[in-house]
C-alpha cells in the first residue's frame, strides 16, 4: 500500500473518530463504532492502527502537529513572536483538541502535547542530541499542563472564546520562553530565534 493510499486511510478513520466523539464519551467508544461511521472492514482499521488508543494517538498528534495539512501546527503558531491570527485549519484543530477532552481525553492529550513540545525544545536547544536541563523540563511540563487544563475548562463555541484560546496558546509560550530563557541565563530572542531554526530544520528533513 502507498503510503498516500495509507494516509487516505488513516484520515478517514480520524474523521470517524472526531465524528462519534461528537455525541460519544472516549470510554463508551469502540473501534466497531468507528469503523461504522468510516465504512471500511475491521481489517482495514488493524491494518494501520493497534487499537483504539493509537488511532486516538494518530488523530490528535495530526491536529496538534500539522492543523493545516502542510506542516503548520499549534505550537509553530504560539512560537510567532507576533500575534497569530486565526484560520479555518487552526478553528478546526482546536475545536477537536477542546472535544476529546471534553469526551475524556485530557491524559492523551496532555501526553502528545508534551511529547510535541518536548522534541521542539530538544531539536532548538540540543541539535546534538543532548538531553535537555532537568529545569527546562520541569518548566515545559508545568506549562504544558497550564495549557491542557485551559483547553479542558474552555468552550471554543463562540468566535469570542475561541479568540481568547488561541491567544492564550500565544501568551502562554511566550511566557514559557522567559522562564526557559531565565534557566539558560540567555535572552528570550535569542531563544525565539533557536526554535525558528529548529522548525525550520524539521520542516526541511520532515
Amino acid at each position: 500500500m502507498s503510503e498516500r493510499v495509507a494516509d487516505r486511510m488513516k484520515t478517514c478513520l480520524a474523521d470517524a473518530l472526531w465524528g462519534c466523539l461528537v455525541t460519544r464519551s472516549l470510554t463508551g467508544l469502540s473501534v466497531g463504532d468507528v469503523i461504522e461511521v468510516a465504512g471500511v472492514s475491521r481489517g482495514s482499521f488493524y491494518y494501520h492502527f493497534s487499537d483504539l488508543d493509537h488511532l486516538v494517538s494518530w488523530a490528535l498528534a495530526r491536529e496538534l502537529l500539522d492543523s493545516d495539512r502542510e506542516g503548520h501546527s499549534f505550537l509553530e503558531l504560539a512560537a510567532r513572536e507576533e500575534t497569530p491570527e486565526e484560520n479555518p485549519a487552526v478553528t478546526r484543530s482546536l475545536e477537536r483538541v477542546c472535544l476529546l477532552l471534553g469526551r475524556g481525553g485530557m491524559s492523551a492529550v496532555y501526553e502528545v502535547a508534551l511529547d510535541a513540545v518536548l522534541r521542539l525544545w530538544e531539536a532548538a536547544l540540543c541539535p546534538d542530541g543532548g538531553p535537555l536541563p532537568d529545569e527546562v523540563v520541569a518548566q515545559l511540563e508545568y506549562a504544558v499542563g497550564g495549557l491542557v487544563g485551559m483547553l479542558a475548562r474552555a468552550s471554543v463555541s463562540t468566535d469570542a472564546k475561541r479568540r481568547v484560546s488561541i491567544a492564550f496558546l500565544h501568551e502562554r509560550h511566550r511566557w514559557l520562553v522567559a522562564r526557559v530563557s531565565e534557566v539558560l541565563g540567555r535572552e528570550p530572542r535569542d531563544v525565539m530565534a533557536l526554535l525558528g531554526r529548529a522548525r525550520t530544520r524539521d520542516a526541511v528533513t520532515g
